[in-house]
C-alpha cells in the first residue's frame, strides 16, 4: 500500500480510532466481524480508501475460509502457527512470559484488568493504546500522563515485537486481506516506532 503516511497521527482521537480498528481486525472473523470493522472505520478521517479496500478484501472471502485462515495464522496452524499474536511468544518463545508481566503492569497503572490469557495479545495491546489516546483527547488533566504512557508502551512493548509479527503475517497469509492488514499495520508502526 504505497503512500500510506500518517498525517492523521497528529490527533490523539484519530490515533485512538486507528488502534481500535486494528484491535477489531484481530478478532475472530464471525458474523459481526465485518460490521465491526465497518463501524470502527467510519470516523477515521484519513485512509478511507485503504480501509475500504481492506474491509472489502475481508468481505470477499467466505466466512469459513476466513475463519480457517485466522485459525491457521493465529491459533493452531499445522505444522506450526506462523504468527501467534502474543508479545511473550515473539520475545521469549513462550506464552505468558515476563513480557506479559510488563504489559499487565502498564494496564494496572490505569486500573485496567484483562483476562490472563489475553494480556499480551496484539488486539488487547492495540485496545489499550486506543484507551490511552482517547484519554489524552478527552481529558486534558490526564492527557499528559496518557501521552507519556502510550509513548512508553509503544516503545517498550509494541516496537519490540510487532514489526517481526507484521513481517510474519505478510509472508504467511494466504488470503490477501491479512496481507493488506499487515501492510496497513506496518505503516502505523513505522510511524510510531520511528518517532517515539
Amino acid at each position: 500500500m504505497p503512500g500510506i503516511l500518517l498525517s492523521l497521527m497528529t490527533s490523539p482521537t484519530q490515533q485512538a480510532l486507528i488502534f481500535r480498528f486494528l484491535s477489531r481486525a484481530f478478532a475472530y472473523p464471525n458474523l459481526v466481524f465485518i460490521p465491526e470493522l465497518r463501524e470502527s472505520s467510519k470516523t477515521i478521517d484519513d485512509h478511507s480508501q485503504t480501509l475500504s479496500t481492506l474491509i472489502s478484501s475481508f468481505e470477499s472471502i467466505d466466512t469459513e475460509l476466513l475463519q480457517a485462515e485466522y485459525t491457521r495464522l493465529f491459533i493452531n496452524g499445522y505444522p506450526n502457527t506462523p504468527c501467534l499474536p502474543y508479545e511473550s511468544v515473539y520475545l521469549e518463545k513462550r506464552m505468558l512470559g515476563n513480557a506479559s508481566i510488563g504489559v499487565q503492569s502498564a494496564y494496572s497503572q490505569w486500573d485496567m484488568t484483562v483476562e490472563s490469557g489475553l494480556i499480551d495479545h496484539i488486539a488487547t495491546e492495540f485496545e489499550f493504546l486506543a484507551f490511552l489516546y482517547s484519554a489524552e483527547a478527552l481529558d486534558p488533566t490526564i492527557g499528559v500522563e496518557a501521552r507519556k504512557s502510550s509513548s512508553l508502551f509503544i516503545r517498550e512493548h509494541l516496537c519490540r515485537w510487532v514489526p517481526k509479527f507484521i513481517e510474519d503475517l505478510k509472508c504467511s497469509a494466504s488470503i490477501e486481506a491479512y496481507t493488506l492488514l499487515g501492510a496497513f499495520m506496518e505503516s502505523i508502526m513505522d510511524h510510531h516506532c520511528n518517532t517515539i
